[in-house]
């Protein structure tokens, strides 16, 4: 199925998109929610967005680094946290004075090449030792902070109560910052 939506997409017809609406609209509409956590509107044009993404750029999709429904989740959850940022952006020039916003507006922190390098190396970092996780608890940290899931709602995906949740990540932070401070001291 998902091969045939991927056809459709490289050949850009129109009914690529609606078998994605078809089998997966409500995974979209669940990660948008959680990220946006029920703004309505930014949910709507969100999701919007994430159709628009996968027309645009799902003929450039590849089977060989990830399934079409992680590339699905991947574009959502980055849509929806550039929608969180820009919202707290927003928010936040609520309340500066013309100055700061003109200052703000012209600032490029992006184009630091040494902050892109270390910032390389630490996303490197923390793969190697998310890879090394056991599958529950990879799962686990991935649900809190990748998908920003909230603890109710990890514990009823898995199975587990909210204590036992909140234990676990907490040991399993202590033990990703231990091992990242490892990895990084090399």
């Amino acid at each position: 199925m998902d091969e045939e939506i991927v056809e459709l997409l490289a050949a850009r017809d129109q009914r690529s998109i609606e078998l994605v609406v078809l089998h997966y609209e409500k995974l979209i509409r669940y990660i948008a929610v959680t990220i946006l956590h029920n703004r309505e509107s930014s949910v709507e044009e969100c999701i919007n967005d994430v159709y628009l993404k996968i027309w645009t750029h799902g003929a450039e999709y590849d089977y060989k680094k990830a399934s079409f429904k992680t590339y699905l989740k991947a574009i959502t959850r980055n849509t929806a946290l550039n929608y969180l940022r820009k919202m707290k952006r927003l928010e936040e020039l609520e309340g500066m004075d013309e100055s700061d916003t003109l200052q703000s507006e012209y600032v490029d922190y992006s184009q630091n090449l040494e902050q892109k390098v270390i910032y390389q190396e630490e996303v490197q970092a923390l793969n190697r030792i998310l890879r090394a996780l056991r599958r529950k608890d990879k799962e686990m940290v991935l649900r809190r902070f990748y998908y920003l899931q909230s603890t109710k709602q990890i514990a009823e995906a898995m199975g587990m109560t909210e204590n036992a949740v909140d234990s676990r990540i907490s040991r399993l932070r202590k033990k990703i910052r231990k091992h990242y401070e490892k990895e990084m001291t090399k």
